[in-house]
């Protein structure tokens, strides 16, 4: 995969990193479900892909993940849409593993 620095990451390298951020995108749903600190998560989230997409040399997935992950940040979204966007969420960074 091309990057930044012209590294070549192996690609189980790639995968097991996206794995832990889909495990970190799953805590999301149970966090909220428990008025724990979802926010701070999501953040924390959002700050590794946008990490991700400067090292590899942006993808246009990055931008619709960034913007769905943005818009949980909304504390009105009712929480069916909000669970179907992590959803979503996942299947995309599921598709920049693949891709």
């Amino acid at each position: 995969m091309n990057t930044k620095y012209n590294l070549n990451i192996p690609k189980d390298v790639i995968q097991s990193d996206i794995d832990r951020l889909t495990n970190q995108l799953w805590k999301l749903i149970p966090m909220r479900e428990h008025n724990e600190n979802w926010l701070d998560q999501l953040d924390s989230v959002i700050i590794e892909i946008v990490g991700l997409s400067k090292i590899f040399l942006y993808n246009d997935k990055f931008l619709i993940l960034l913007s769905k992950l943005e818009g949980l940040k909304n504390t009105d979204v009712k929480f069916t849409i909000y669970r179907k966007t992590v959803f979503e969420s996942i299947s995309l960074l599921r598709e920049m593993q693949h891709g």
